[in-house]
């Protein structure tokens, strides 16, 4: 069991408890997530792959190593020196088994789950590039982590907020899926991440007219050029071999941060939001406008 409870102090998601997938990293969305949730007052359940999260080709890690970030550990410190519950939780999402399980042990450590943000994403490596040329299980292992993953994820919840529900307790159930502006509009070399993006839009939207009776609402958020460990290591991968940075141009001359991400989430799970659902907001700056 998770030390300091969260619901002895304020915030607009006081009471409520999050479970937050692919928060291993230093620099990742889901980090930003799981703290911006608990500064809301949420307790926080974290997981990933391992304790250290799961890493792209090429990306080394040196920042942090450089200040000894140890993953879910580290992180699950960090919301408890913010006075919230927290732990640590390692599986694999797109595993029926495991998915089960780590909502389970959720539950189990934090008494329920209100909040489920799907982040967990698969790594980038050979399904870049021309789609005639990415190999087969590149693709499938994309759509198992990015599309399967969510729903495996969310169904695990779904079940649990219903249950609570048939059982007369009153629910505010949120889900947000981290999309992509690539799960809105195709992009070159990219097939396998946009086809899995576009089903986590559609998941999103499905979920959102099957649940909205229910008290339950379904989101997702749509980054577009973040600033992560990933983004870092593509950027790195392409210098070396003599390709030149393309930016991206938006309406806010800036990239994005993990904190612009996670405002927007922690907007969604409150209860301000309750009459948003089914939508697929784009947080990129005014790079795309749809």
């Amino acid at each position: 069991m998770a030390e300091g409870d969260g619901r002895a102090r304020g915030g607009r998601l006081a009471g409520r408890v999050a479970l937050v997938t692919g928060c291993g990293r230093l620099q990742g969305i889901g980090r930003a997530v799981a703290l911006d949730l608990a500064a809301a007052g949420a307790d926080v359940a974290v997981t990933d792959l391992r304790v250290d999260g799961v890493r792209n080709v090429a990306d080394t890690s040196e920042a942090e190593a450089a200040i000894g970030w140890r993953g879910l550990p580290s992180l699950v410190e960090e919301v408890r020196a913010m006075g919230r519950r927290a732990v640590a939780l390692t599986g694999d999402i797109s595993d029926e088994a495991d998915a089960g399980r780590m909502v389970g042990e959720a539950i189990a450590a934090l008494g329920r789950v209100d909040i489920l943000v799907n982040n967990a994403g698969a790594p980038h490596g050979s399904d870049r590039g021309p789609s005639w040329e990415i190999p087969i299980d590149a693709f499938d292992a994309v759509m198992r982590i990015n599309a399967r993953g969510a729903f495996l994820m969310s169904r695990a919840v779904i079940r649990h907020l219903l249950a609570r529900r048939a059982g007369g307790e009153e629910i505010a159930g949120r889900i947000v899926n981290i999309a992509s502006g690539a799960g809105k509009r195709g992009v070159p070399e990219r097939a396998a991440y946009c086809a899995s993006k576009f089903a986590v839009v559609g998941l999103t939207q499905t979920l959102a007219q099957e649940l909205g009776a229910m008290d339950v609402t379904v989101n997702a958020v749509c980054p577009g050029a973040i600033a992560t460990a990933r983004a870092a290591s593509r950027e790195k991968r392409k210098a070396e071999a003599g390709v030149a940075f393309e930016f991206i141009k938006s309406a806010v001359p800036r990239i994005g941060t993990g904190h612009d991400i996670a405002r927007a989430v922690t907007f969604l799970a409150e209860p301000e939001a309750s009459f948003v659902t089914g939508q697929s907001i784009m947080v990129d700056g005014g790079m795309l406008m749809l």
